[in-house]
């Protein structure tokens, strides 16, 4: 998967789509998207979060520096905290795939 670097459009060619908050639909709303990729901005109440959120978990967790290296490493490869195509809901669930790939847990 190539790696954009997003660059927001302008307010002026913001798209009118639906827009969701916890869940419910709640009309619509100008969205940015990207003037590289065309990827829609995602600004529903499940926005992803930045890396060091997710960081501060793996330090509070009794694993390895190596084991942390090898987590943080898999999550950068893939985009895990793009703004414009990743959903907190959806990092959840990869964090604890590959969390669980390189740490004996069953579950997070």
């Amino acid at each position: 998967m190539a790696h954009c670097k997003h660059e927001s459009c302008g307010a002026e060619e913001k798209v009118w789509l639906p827009y969701e908050f916890e869940g419910r639909s709640r009309g619509l709303k100008p969205h940015s998207y990207c003037i590289h990729c065309g990827c829609v901005k995602n600004i529903s109440s499940d926005r992803a979060k930045p890396m060091g959120y997710y960081t501060n978990i793996l330090a509070r967790m009794p694993i390895t520096k190596v084991q942390m290296r090898l987590i943080i490493k898999e999550l950068e490869s893939m985009d895990f905290e793009d703004a414009y195509s990743m959903t907190g809901s959806e990092q959840e669930k990869v964090f604890s795939s590959v969390v669980q790939k390189y740490c004996n847990v069953s579950e997070l």
